[in-house]
């Protein structure tokens, strides 16, 4: 039950009508509220006093008003107990808002709800806007012949017989800025320190979050066992019930897909509730060594250290991509090995296999593989089509069985693909809807997928060349979506024909986003280290909300892997908030590819 709630100004640089949500209630309101209002609502945000969660609208509108009023209104009554999340928590937002309230709207008082199963997964908000961080780290050079990616001092020769996992290791550029950009989707926020506890400066959140925002319905309860993540399953719950006894560090492992995310959460969630949110630090490898990094260059190393002695559990994910210097070595080094020494829990993950991790493990000065290792694999079919399902029912998609055969499960497609696949479907449907009222889910699929596309040569001809010298991107700084592309060297005549197409594709649709293209940019696709850290450093620099990457030359150094090339550049993207976007080349001509890229991006 609702038991207060209020709505304050909250602008910032780009939104200035935006406004937050302030809730003291129940987390099965706060999903209630999120689906009710939709995309004008962040993630849900863990805070302290007075009430317990913000959440940001980018807009504040009479009709909302009028719906938000009508949702609290409905919330405050007393009603029957509805399924809810593990209890999460965050770090307030780095804003300082408005104090003017427009509306508060008391209930009445009850204790304090319990921890309830959570509900089926629900497509997530983006994590809130924070201003750009400093420079990266520069790792340091060494010679270790097999390093995963961005976790050495040195890149280590690309393993192509590693399928779908990232192994080159992407050195990132010394100029790194990465932007926080307010978007419609995103996770909720990781477990912060208690109010007791010392806690990072100001400067350092400001610049660079080191806590992993969480996904709310990411839990134990929506977690299918099976043999494909029995024995993870187990070790996980034994975690849960007794940290820093058997298992630590915990490794859990399996390529992009197989769940790893979810168990990340999962044990996080769980965690919160047995010993307290404050007690968890929930981080990932990239926002980790580089908000190390920043915090020496600030001189706030000493207060980041006091933090993390007062927590009780330590949790990775994609630890393979730390990028470790000499600067943060110390004290990555130093507080893993504490954790550990004190019987702290320690909780990783990777996409690589324990014996691909030695060389990360020397360059930290600490052995990840000393504890429990679990290995999570691709669900048997039975198992798969029962996880489809649940995503399916979470988004209120209705596909048959043979349609949910035909285009996800026949080919076992990674559950991280079919998600994103899924909430786009979701997205475009909200675009055409009035247009093709009596469209169906398997058709929007295709409009995205392309299952039923004939194939079309991707090569340039005259006649392309010549429609695409007609027409030029728009340019407004005034524009509130900016965004660029990257392509291979030798490849702008492509990427022009790409921003043609999509702007065609757009209109197409019905769509009139109010964007502006800021950059056309090359990248050497025969370059093996570096290249995505590179985009996301030229993106974040750029002040850019998304890109688009086209594919490298199958013939390239880079083309050779494309999906791991993929794979990391997405997780670097993502770290800086930024959107992406992904055009292979074979697919220049595919309408589905520029309706995908446009639900990517919008």
């Amino acid at each position: 039950m609702l038991k207060k709630w209020d709505v304050a100004p909250a602008p910032n640089e780009k939104n200035p009508g935006r406004h937050k949500l302030l809730i003291k209630g129940e987390m099965k309101d706060i999903f209630l509220i999120v689906k009710k209002l939709g995309s004008l609502c962040s993630r849900p945000e863990k805070t302290s006093g007075e009430f317990d969660f913000i959440i940001y609208l980018s807009k504040l509108e009479m009709d909302t008003m009028k719906k938000l009023k009508a949702i609290t209104s409905e919330l405050s009554a007393p009603a029957p107990a509805a399924e809810a999340d593990d209890a999460f928590g965050g770090e307030p937002a780095p804003f300082d808002s408005p104090k003017p309230k427009l509306k508060t709207g008391p209930a009445p008082a009850e204790p304090p709800p319990a921890v309830q199963p959570a509900p089926a997964p629900q497509p997530a908000p983006r994590p809130v806007e924070q201003p750009r961080p400093e420079p990266a780290p520069q790792p340091v050079p060494r010679p270790a012949p097999e390093l995963p990616a961005a976790a050495a001092k040195a890149p280590p020769p690309v393993q192509p017989h590693v399928t779908g996992r990232p192994t080159g290791n992407f050195v990132p550029s010394a100029a790194s800025r990465p932007k926080k950009e307010e978007a419609p989707a995103a996770a909720a926020p990781a477990p912060a320190p208690a109010a007791s506890a010392p806690s990072i400066s100001s400067r350092i959140k400001a610049r660079w979050s080191m806590e992993l925002p969480l996904i709310p319905t990411y839990s134990f309860q929506t977690l299918l066992a099976g043999s494909h993540n029995r024995f993870a399953h187990a070790a996980a719950m034994a975690v849960v019930e007794n940290p820093g006894v058997i298992y630590n560090p915990l490794l859990v492992f399996g390529v992009p897909g197989t769940g790893k995310t979810h168990f990340i959460n999962s044990i996080s969630y769980g965690l919160s509730a047995s010993i307290g949110q404050s007690n968890i630090f929930v981080t990932d490898g990239i926002k980790f060594s580089k908000g190390v990094e920043l915090a020496i260059k600030e001189g706030s190393v000493a207060r980041l250290e006091e933090l993390l002695a007062k927590v009780k559990v330590l949790i990775i994910d994609d630890v393979h991509l730390l990028m470790v210097s000499e600067a943060n070595k110390k004290y990555i080094s130093k507080w893993l090995n504490d954790f550990v020494a004190q019987n702290k829990q320690v909780v990783v993950s990777s996409v690589f296999p324990p014996k691909s991790l030695a060389g990360l493990e020397d360059a930290v000065g600490f052995q990840f593989t000393q504890g429990w290792m679990v290995d999570l694999k691709m669900p048997q079919a039975q198992a798969y089509k029962a996880i489809l399902n649940q995503l399916m029912q979470g988004l209120d998609i209705k596909l048959s069985d043979e349609e949910a055969n035909n285009i996800f499960a026949g080919s076992s497609v990674p559950f991280s693909e079919v998600g994103k696949t899924l909430e786009n479907m979701k997205k475009l449907e909200k675009f055409v809807i009035s247009s093709m009222p009596s469209v169906t889910h398997a058709q929007l699929l295709d409009m995205i997928l392309g299952f039923g596309e004939t194939p079309v040569p991707a090569a340039i001809t005259e006649e392309d060349t010549h429609h695409v010298s007609a027409w030029s991107p728009t340019l407004q700084d005034s524009a509130f979506f900016k965004w660029g592309i990257f392509h291979p060297k030798a490849m702008r005549r492509e990427a022009d024909f790409a921003l043609f197409t999509l702007h065609e594709r757009a209109k197409e649709l019905g769509l009139n986003p109010e964007w502006s293209q800021i950059f056309i940019e090359e990248y050497d696709s025969d370059e093996l280290y570096g290249i995505p850290f590179k985009i996301g450093n030229y993106a974040s620099e750029k002040n850019v909300n998304g890109v688009i990457i086209l594919g490298p030359q199958p013939t390239s150094a880079l083309g050779a892997q494309e999906s791991e090339f993929r794979h990391i550049t997405f997780k670097i993207l993502d770290s800086y908030l930024v959107k992406g976007a992904w055009l292979a080349g074979e697919k220049l001509k595919s309408k589905a590819a520029y309706t995908k890229i446009l639900m990517d991006l919008v």
